[in-house]
């Protein structure tokens, strides 16, 4: 978690007057010591080379809508980090994470999801978004700490552009926003653990017993070029790995999925990961069911990169924690470099996802977190 002083933007206290329903492959540097963090320059969420205090500077998290009215959406295809969750109606939404290149402008900005707090609180210096339901709004504000600035409708550099359609015109001035906040000087090694064993020397090392200790080997992947997603009847993006630019190109169904410029949105890394799926305990606008993805617990990912496919387990023991990456061997799995587009997938519900045509089947489902968290396992 950031740790340095913040200051609010839009106090927590505010939130409950308003309430709107809601590359290339490689390895980031990091220390021997599991407990400390590297700051060479590197970035915090790409592990590409960046300036000498790239890890210093400030992670904004951005709540993006995924309707297709609002498609292309913009500064979407300068984010180093895109999670994708499912929301009522069986629509989804992005978090979307910058830092190595923020946009003057992003948007549209929508309303909070649970889950966005155990995306948000390891990593953010800023975290915006248009607002949320009184429940989601409670469980902010019980958990987010001061050390992170919220930005909400209202803010500095939040402002509603005419000719279009609301909710879908609320967009963030990201210049005139961050002029508003603290100064973030405080690390962040990114949102999955970088794994000190594979970031160490590639020489052998001498084990206690003085015989030379085994290299940790390479998790084995297979090749995959076509990955198709469903979260919902709604929705369902599909990948294509491009060999030539060495990126994930999306579609959804066979539609390319657009940046604002008229190419197709590709990233370097693209990663699914098996979720828990809960009520959220509140009704959608129209009345209906809506959703709570919850990433506190462990279990089965792929982390598909330079057209392979390796999986992985995951775990993420708190809300406030980095999610960990292991191999198949129980082996540190550091994730590749480049950026990344990240499937938060409901498997036991309406989830599923095929390789190149043929299903992944559900191995075991995802379980809950040892200590519980009431937030992340009953509807509040």
């Amino acid at each position: 978690m950031k740790s340095a002083p913040r200051i609010f933007v839009f106090g927590l206290a505010a939130m409950f007057a308003l309430s709107a329903c809601g590359g290339d492959s490689g390895v980031d540097a990091n220390s021997d010591s599991p407990g400390a963090m590297d700051t060479s320059a590197t970035w915090s969420l790409t592990g590409l080379p960046g300036p000498d205090d790239a890890q210093l500077l400030p992670i904004i998290v951005v709540k993006i809508p995924n309707d297709p009215i609002v498609r292309p959406q913009t500064g979407l295809d300068r984010a180093d980090l895109v999670f994708e969750e499912l929301v009522e109606g069986g629509a989804t939404r992005f978090a979307a994470v910058f830092q190595s290149d923020v946009p003057d402008e992003i948007g549209p900005v929508r309303s909070v999801r649970h889950v966005d707090v155990s995306i948000a609180e390891p990593i953010a210096d800023v975290f915006v978004f248009s607002g949320g339901a009184k429940k989601t709004l409670r469980f902010l504000g019980s958990r987010l700490p001061i050390t992170i600035s919220v930005v909400r409708e209202g803010a500095p550099g939040m402002n509603r552009k005419a000719g279009i359609p609301a909710p879908h015109d609320l967009f963030l001035d990201t210049k005139e926003m961050l002029a508003t906040v603290a100064e973030h000087d405080t690390p962040s090694s990114g949102f999955f653990v970088p794994s000190p064993a594979l970031a160490a020397s590639p020489a052998p090392s001498p084990s206690v017993s003085g015989s030379v200790a085994p290299a940790i080997p390479a998790p084995v992947g297979k090749t995959v070029n076509n990955v198709e997603v469903t979260f919902s009847t709604f929705s369902g993006p599909n990948w294509k790995w491009n060999a030539t630019d060495k990126l994930w190109m999306r579609s959804e169904g066979v539609k390319p999925f657009p940046n604002t410029d008229g190419s197709q949105f590709g990233t370097n890394n693209l990663v699914i990961i098996e979720v828990r799926e809960i009520d959220a305990g509140y009704k959608g606008q129209t009345g209906g069911y809506v959703p709570r993805t919850v990433i506190t617990g462990s279990g089965r990912a792929w982390v598909l990169s330079n057209g392979n496919a390796v999986e992985v387990k995951w775990n993420k023991p708190f809300v406030d924690a980095q999610m960990e990456l292991s191999d198949t061997n129980g082996n540190p799995f550091t994730m590749p470099t480049g950026r990344t587009w990240v499937e938060l997938l409901p498997v036991e519900t309406t989830g599923r996802y095929s390789f190149d045509g043929v299903a992944v089947p559900m191995k075991t489902p995802p379980q809950p977190a040892p200590i519980l968290d009431p937030n992340d396992t009953d509807t509040p």
